[in-house]
C-alpha cells in the first residue's frame, strides 16, 4: 500500500504554540514570514489565544488565526498530544499544510502518520543559511536560557549540528 502523506506542497505553514513562543522570545519570530515566504503562515485558534501574553491584542501581521477545526481525527500515533499540539496537528491536517512547526517529542510522531514537520532549531539552520542570521549557537544558548530547552535536541545532536555548520563555513 503506498504512503499517503497528510501534507500538501502547496499548502501553508502552521505554526504551533510552542514553536512561536521559543521564536518570540529569543526575538527571532520575524524569521517565519521570511524563511517560508511565500508560503503563508497559520495558527489555530486556540493556539493564537495562548498567545495573547506574547501578541498582545493582536497576532503578528504575518500570521493568519483561523479557528480550530471540528470533526478532524489524529493519527493514532499522535492521540497523546497536548491539547495545543492536537490544535495545530488538526489544523495541518485540515487544510492540509505544506509543513508543521511544532516541537518533540510530537514532532516525530507526526513524522511517522506522515506529516512533515519542523521545529525550532530547524527553523533557525535555515535562516543561517539564507543569510537572515549570522550564527545558531548564541539562538540555542538564549532558547536554553530562557526555559525552552524543550525544543532542543539533546547534546549529542546539537554536537552533530555544530559540527555540520562548521562544515559549511569553511
Amino acid at each position: 500500500m503506498p504512503r499517503q502523506t497528510l501534507t500538501s506542497p502547496d499548502g501553508p505553514v502552521v505554526v504551533s504554540e510552542k514553536t512561536c513562543r521559543a521564536l518570540i522570545d529569543i526575538r527571532r519570530d520575524r524569521l517565519l514570514p521570511e524563511v517560508f515566504a511565500p508560503k503563508p503562515l497559520v495558527m489555530a485558534r486556540t493556539n493564537a489565544d495562548a498567545l495573547a501574553d506574547r501578541f498582545g491584542t493582536q497576532p503578528p501581521d504575518w500570521l493568519t488565526v483561523l479557528d480550530d477545526p471540528a470533526g478532524i481525527d489524529l493519527p493514532e500515533r499522535c492521540v497523546t498530544a497536548t491539547a495545543s499540539e492536537a490544535a495545530t496537528l488538526r489544523l495541518a491536517i485540515a487544510l492540509p499544510a505544506s509543513v508543521v512547526l511544532i516541537e518533540n517529542p510530537i514532532k516525530e510522531r507526526a513524522k511517522l502518520s506522515f506529516i512533515k514537520c519542523e521545529g525550532t532549531v530547524s527553523i533557525l539552520v535555515s535562516a543561517y543559511r539564507l543569510g537572515l542570521l549570522s550564527a545558531v549557537r548564541p539562538m540555542v544558548k538564549a532558547l536554553r536560557a530562557l526555559g525552552h530547552a524543550d525544543v532542543l535536541p539533546d547534546d549529542a545532536m546539537l554536537e552533530a549540528l555544530w559540527t555540520a555548520l562548521d562544515k559549511l563555513d569553511v
